[in-house]
């Protein structure tokens, strides 16, 4: 069943987020919806739950395109601070720098410059937040254009029936030169204004703002961005629709593992969820899972912290290895984001992150939970029930740890030892 929302007046209330202030792709006309097709302003709710209605209403695929186009200009504050961060601790013990509120920052205006009506929930707290914002939060409206016409590529091919025709506008080019498509889509004039995409888009797509959810992660991997070191750092966006992931972005604000920068920021970015039926780096190629091997000179390889090389996490992953489930020795692998993004690409067969205790937020997991729904995969707690994201920001933290994997089957399995075989889940 799903959670009903939070009262959405409470939360601007409470948070003051909601104010108003290579390969060839689809180049499509907009195919014809069935009646198959999931409906988005009429996914079923138990009318006892169903968020109420407003007057607001929010078109998805733009918060989708400011979600993927904003880790750009964000991923510049966070290599611009770089040298300069200004590291911390939070009252929790945790790091935090400069450029974890600039980044957030950048992400809520842009987000809020779709809809100023959605929950916002981010890691970082608005007071201080907002005392990081400056000029350098204005996104690039050169990359949201081409971002908005990707992302619609990617919709209007979600069920494969469109013939690839055109390069992906996210793939790299120096930035402010058009393609020979983009020389067409404009509406004529001197100033060449950039078609209003939304105006082809289906009625579904736009939904009642109340039912619509935000987390954001500014920047995953703080403690290893104090100590230079840059691979590990994610930032983290997850749009949620009447409590289910719906459009994750991982961002990459330096680069990764030789992935398609979009265009020539230097950053990379994997997006996907079950509104466009898949996952994509911007302006490369389509992520394809890897199909699963029974094969015990290959099984998947679970990973986990450092910090973690000892225990429960450590040992119950050793003891799914002795089933011949996963490799035996998992790979360490520090940051949420980058864990389950290393089982999303699953560059080395990468396929499980089990850590069933308190540690992480819902900023840590949404976007990765709407990636692997796209994937087939799953992310569960630790007995294997949904994530609730109808949390306030204080009630975020991940009590009962965080399951995911690539393979749904390998997921289940794996619930099933922790609660039902010995007493893995009595332990911490």
């Amino acid at each position: 069943m799903l959670q009903s929302q939070p009262s959405h007046d409470n939360v601007a209330k409470k948070y003051n987020y909601s104010a108003s202030c290579g390969k060839k792709v689809a180049c499509p006309s907009r195919p014809r919806l069935s009646a198959s097709h999931s409906n988005l302003a009429t996914m079923p709710s138990s009318p006892t739950t169903a968020a109420p209605s407003s007057s607001a209403t929010v078109n998805i695929l733009d918060l989708a395109s400011a979600a993927v186009a904003c880790t750009v200009t964000a991923s510049r504050s966070i290599r611009n601070i770089a040298d300069k961060k200004n590291t911390r601790l939070k009252h929790d013990g945790s790091f935090v720098t400069d450029a974890d509120f600039a980044a957030q920052g950048v992400i809520v205006q842009a987000l809020q410059s779709v809809s100023p009506d959605i929950r916002i929930v981010g890691e970082e707290s608005p007071e201080e937040m907002a005392s990081h914002i400056g000029e350098h939060t204005v996104m690039d409206d050169f990359v949201l254009q081409r971002t908005r016409r990707e992302i619609r590529l990617r919709y209007n091919n979600r069920n494969g029936n469109v013939e690839d025709t055109c390069t992906p506008p996210l793939a790299p080019r120096p930035l402010g030169v058009k393609d020979e498509t983009e020389e067409n889509n404009t509406d004529g004039g001197d100033d060449e204004q950039p078609i209003d995409y939304s105006t082809k888009d289906p009625p579904d797509v736009t939904v009642d703002a109340s039912r619509v959810s935000v987390f954001v992660d500014p920047l995953d991997g703080t403690s290893s961005y104090a100590r230079g070191d840059t691979e590990v750092v994610s930032i983290l966006i997850a749009i949620i629709l009447d409590n289910i992931p719906w459009f994750g972005v991982v961002g990459k604000p330096f680069g990764y593992r030789s992935r398609t920068q979009i265009l020539d920021t230097g950053c990379v970015a994997i997006y996907g969820g079950p509104i466009i039926k898949g996952v994509f780096i911007a302006g490369g190629d389509a992520v394809l899972k890897r199909e699963r091997s029974n094969s015990v000179e290959d099984p998947p390889r679970a990973v986990i912290s450092s910090s973690r090389s000892q225990g429960i996490v450590h040992d119950f992953c050793v003891h799914l290895g002795s089933k011949g489930l996963i490799h035996p020795d998992p790979m360490h692998i520090s940051g949420a984001g980058e864990k389950s993004l290393r089982l999303i690409l699953q560059q080395e067969n990468e396929g499980l992150w089990f850590f069933p205790k308190s540690g992480t937020s819902l900023w840590d997991v949404a976007a990765s939970d709407a990636l692997l729904r796209a994937l087939g995969g799953k992310l569960t707690d630790k007995s294997g029930n949904e994530m609730d994201y109808s949390k306030t920001r204080e009630e975020s933290e991940n009590i009962n740890g965080v399951v995911a994997c690539i393979d749904a089957e390998l997921h289940a399995e794996c619930i099933r030892l922790f609660n039902e075989e010995g007493d893995w889940s009595s332990r911490r």
